[in-house]
Parts: C-alpha cells; sequence; structure tokens
C-alpha cells in the first residue's frame, strides 16, 4: 500500500511539480496551499507524512508546527527552506521536524528525507512502552525503500543486499545518522547506478555538475576506491562523460 503525504506549497507551480514528482515515486499526494488548510486535512485525516514549506501565506511553517506539538500530532515533518534561509532549518528541527530539504530539491534528496522521517517517527512509535494487551511484533527496518525504483534498481543491479544497504537510516546504536554520511552513500549510490554518466549523475540527484566534482572530490580518492563495490573510481567517472 502505498504512503499518503501532505504537500504543503503556497506556489503553484512548486506544488505541481513536487506532486508529480512524488506520485511518480509512489506517494499519494494531497495539496495543501496554507497553514490553515493544511491543519484542517491533517485533522481529517491520517497522513504518512508532510512536506511543509516554511514561507506560507496566513499561519506559516512554524505556526504549523507549534500546533502540530500542542495536539500531539506525531506526522513526520519533512520542512522546505531556501538557500538563504538555511538558518530557519535549525529552528524547524527543534519545534518538531524530521528532516529538511533546500528548495528546489531533487527527486532523490526528497526520497531520502521522507523515507527517513517516516523510519525515524516508526522506530519512536517502536520504543514506547508497550499496550498491557499483548504487543503485535514490530519489524526493524533501517533500510530506506525507494517505492517506485525499487524494481527496476533490482533490474539493473540484480544485487538485492547492495540496495539494502545502500541507504541505511540509523547507525549501530539506533540513532538517526548525519546527513552528510547518507548524502555521501547518495552520490556513491547514483554514480553507480548510472554508469559514472555524470550528467545524468547531476540531474537525478538535483545538483549542478560543478557541485557533484566537487562532493566526489571531498569524498577523497582514497574513500571512493575503498568503495569499489558500490562504485568504480571517481577517474572512472569523469572518463565515461
Amino acid at each position: 500500500m502505498s504512503s499518503s503525504l501532505l504537500i504543503v506549497e503556497d506556489d503553484s507551480d512548486e506544488a505541481r511539480r513536487l506532486d508529480q514528482a512524488l506520485t511518480r515515486m509512489g506517494y499519494r499526494c494531497t495539496v495543501a496551499h496554507d497553514g490553515d488548510a493544511a491543519l484542517a486535512l491533517l485533522r481529517a485525516e491520517r497522513f504518512d507524512a508532510v512536506l511543509l514549506d516554511l514561507v506560507l501565506p496566513g499561519l506559516d511553517g512554524m505556526g504549523v508546527l507549534a500546533a502540530l506539538a500542542a495536539a500531539g500530532d506525531e506526522t513526520p515533518v519533512v520542512v522546505q527552506v531556501t538557500p538563504t534561509g538555511l538558518d530557519a532549518a535549525g529552528g524547524a528541527i527543534r519545534a518538531g521536524a524530521r528532516d529538511f530539504v533546500v528548495k528546489p530539491a531533487g527527486a532523490l534528496r526528497l526520497e531520502v528525507a521522507l523515507a527517513n522521517a517516516v523510519a525515524l517517527a516508526r522506530a519512536a512509535a517502536a520504543s514506547r512502552p508497550a499496550p498491557l494487551r499483548a504487543p503485535s511484533p514490530v519489524a526493524q527496518d533501517n533500510v530506506i525503500a525507494f517505492p517506485s525504483a525499487a524494481v527496476q534498481v533490482r533490474h539493473e543491479l540484480a544485487d538485492e543486499e547492495m540496495i539494502g544497504s545502500a541507504f541505511a537510516r540509523l547507525d549501530a546504536s539506533g540513532h538517526a545518522r548525519r546527513l552528510d554520511q547518507i548524502e555521501a552513500e547518495a552520490i556513491r549510490f547514483a554514480c553507480h547506478l548510472y554508469g559514472g554518466r555524470m550528467a545524468e549523475v547531476a540531474r537525478r540527484l538535483g545538483i549542478g555538475r560543478s557541485t557533484l566534482y566537487r562532493k566526489l572530490a571531498e569524498l577523497g580518492e582514497t574513500e571512493v576506491e575503498n568503495n569499489h563495490q558500490m562504485e568504480p573510481s571517481a577517474a572512472q567517472f569523469v572518463a565515461a562523460e
């Protein structure tokens, strides 16, 4: 069964882009264009996650987070911030958001952020004291599932074990992993998946090629070579262009 997602975005064109991209990933999307409409929808039905723009007419994103906290609504929220509004991301996380993305976020970043948010919410729910009745077993799933791309990836890579370990949500102690760690693994995974075609890798990750080259350089040649099960060397990426 697909996950339900509430997209809260006042820009109609951006809301349409997000709706189309996330629907292709397998989400059932509902769109709200302001904070009050979002809260009304959240009171009326249950969503698996919320993608929330912080800048909204009327009740803004921070107001929505405050209202959810006051109501005890633990629906996982991923907030969207602009490149010039990164400082707001920290406040949103402290207010209860599970993660953030920078607008306009690429499909892979959105997929990782939303899947992590849902996983963290489920892990938190599983850690609460069990009810008095016999508890149901809770499956521990610390690996991101790519709803719409999973079959294609299995066919292309023919290696389910690698897919399973590609993007671990939690570290060995059960805490959320750092975003830079997940980003590095996402870059390696995309480079392998698209055969080192850097233009395609950059497009799929939603970043510029110069940014991609810089991030690969930051990973370091030694680290890249030590992960040859996930990707060929950085030199091979450039040669494949």
